[in-house]
């Protein structure tokens, strides 16, 4: 009776039942009923490590191969960023330089679901040695390139590898210790990432500058071939994971080949139209508008394949499930949020308080610090507590009134406010970021995890572009109106928009002064677009649904 009253009071764990009778549907269904509730105590022992019959010293030995392969993925975000000049000038290629970091995420982005819904089927264990394998070859065709394109085509093949370790990572530890303990070791890939967001600018500074004909940007990537083998073989010989007990000839049969790829156009031209609206083209511009118009027609297409075919990219019940659905939309505005901050608070530091390019990137330390201790408290509460979403809500909020603090940083905001203040905003990213991966994954059965683990980090990384994108479109925007009515010429103002730093060695006086104020007030508009992602967030978190492990 205790047992049959235990089960009754979980059952809010289990994804809604649907009204369809269509075959998909029928199988998600059997799924949810056939999964044991994640509130009953786990059958098995809970240690880590023993769910997939690992040691504790095999399971940590494993977290730091898993872990090494996160960061190299995360350093490769902006470990190009301070070497963009020195490459683009080798390949007298600077207008197409944005290339380099646009082709990487793009491509890390669409990768996500697909890696997700295949990690059912083949063993997550060879998918994540494949995308390492992806990774090295990209790594190594970009530190060889002859020219800018083969560059960025490296670039893109690079993304194809390090989003499926990203998105393989969050699910892998989902196999090696029970749900309410997931937390507590995904926090260690957030601090990896943190650390990652740091070293990147600085490695990159260190390589595209050194003065030895040995050292070069070239090594920004060679540095993967040299660290990236560790990552590959602890997987090799240590990670042991149960194979997907599935038929692979049906599955390769049913394998929903149309919705890929009217998800990869539609998401690809989506991107595209961001990325370049506001940059290389108005928004206003045929390519612009033709890009966005045509990748939300492909999404509509994609979303209403997915109602017909037998084994859908994206399951129709998560559009049905209003945690999971809630979910996608938080993490879309997380991404705009996080990414957002991350890319302009360095031209902030650099603007304002003088930094370098590379130094303005160590001002993102107190960031990092606090999404190192955001994280895993997070975690901790989740695995004492039994609790899934609490941590995204108080995380939401801090992130709303930290964005909300940011709308006052003018050119006499001082460095000790905005410590303290991206201090609070990493605290509430941090613990945002755990809470909000929990709940997908409670929210769906267990053969569904890794796929909402990949759709719901590919909604992030949609909206870190997003994000950067439309700050850039409201920044530059309002920078060359205000800059057009102080005393400079076409040329200086071109200069001033193109290369911050020539603001210290070109102007002086009251005009420098000037210059400044123009460029901190402009920006305000930016951080009013962070303000409101973060208020989206919390609201979107709301509509999520807490869940609640038993002890």
């Amino acid at each position: 009776m205790e047992a049959e009253a235990q089960r009754d009071s979980m059952t809010d764990l289990k994804p809604p039942p649907s009204d369809q009778s269509s075959s998909n549907d029928d199988l998600e269904k059997a799924l949810a009923v056939d999964a044991p509730d994640v509130g009953q105590p786990p059958a098995e022992d809970p240690r880590p490590g023993a769910k997939a019959g690992l040691t504790l010293t095999q399971f940590w030995i494993v977290m730091l191969g898993l872990n090494v392969g996160m960061f190299l993925t995360a350093l490769d975000f902006n470990i190009v960023a301070t070497a963009v000049p020195i490459t683009s000038s080798e390949f007298h290629s600077y207008n197409d330089s944005s290339w380099l970091g646009t082709g990487y995420l793009v491509s890390f982005a669409l990768v996500l679901p697909i890696y997700g819904k295949l990690g059912d089927t083949i063993s997550r264990r060879n998918l994540f040695i494949l995308a390492t394998l992806i990774f090295m070859l990209g790594s190594g065709l970009c530190g060889g390139s002859s020219s800018m394109n083969m560059l960025i085509w490296s670039r893109v093949i690079q993304g194809i590898g390090g989003g499926g370790i990203y998105g393989l990572v969050n699910v892998i530890v989902t196999d090696l210790v029970p749900l309410r303990d997931v937390g507590k070791y995904i926090s260690f890939t957030g601090l990896i990432w943190a650390i990652a967001d740091v070293a990147g600018p600085l490695l990159g500074g260190a390589f595209s500058h050194g003065h030895s004909r040995y050292v070069t940007w070239r090594w920004c990537f060679y540095i993967n071939l040299c660290i990236s083998p560790i990552s590959l073989i602890i997987t090799l010989l240590v990670l042991k994971l149960p194979s997907p007990k599935v038929n692979l000839i049906e599955k390769v049969k049913t394998f929903d080949y149309i919705g890929t790829i009217a998800m990869v156009g539609g998401t690809t031209c989506l991107l595209l139209g961001i990325s370049w609206g506001g940059n290389q083209f108005p928004w206003n511009s045929d390519k612009v508008i033709g890009c966005l118009v045509g990748g939300a027609a492909l999404i509509v297409v994609f979303l209403i394949l997915e109602h017909y075919v037998k084994d859908p990219l994206l399951p129709p019940s998560f559009l049905r499930n209003r945690s999971v659905l809630a979910i996608f939309f938080a993490e879309f505005f997380y991404g705009a949020n996080l990414l957002g901050m991350m890319y302009y608070v360095p031209q902030f530091f650099q603007l304002v308080f003088g930094d370098s390019a590379t130094i303005s990137g160590v001002g993102l330390l107190p960031l990092m610090l606090g999404l190192a201790i955001g994280n895993p408290i997070a975690g901790w509460v989740t695995s004492k507590y039994g609790i899934s979403l609490a941590n995204a809500w108080v995380g939401a909020a801090l992130e709303v009134l930290a964005s909300g603090l940011l709308t006052r940083w003018n050119h006499n905001t001082s460095r000790a406010e905005a410590v303290i203040e991206l201090i609070i905003l990493g605290i509430g990213q941090g613990a945002t970021m755990e809470g909000m991966l929990i709940t997908s994954q409670v929210s769906v059965a267990p053969m569904l995890i890794g796929v909402v683990t990949g759709l719901v980090i590919f909604m992030m990384t949609v909206g870190d572009i997003f994000g950067i994108a439309i700050f850039a479109a409201l920044y530059q925007n309002e920078l060359r109106g205000k800059l057009s009515q102080l005393s400079l010429t076409p040329t200086q103002i071109t200069t001033i928009l193109t290369d911050v730093q020539q603001i210290k060695t070109d102007f002086s006086g009251s005009l420098k002064s000037q210059i400044i104020e123009t460029y901190a007030t402009s920006l305000q508009n930016g951080w009013w677009l962070m303000f409101a992602c973060a208020a989206a967030l919390l609201i979107s978190t709301l509509c999520a649904k807490q869940h609640k492990f038993s002890s």
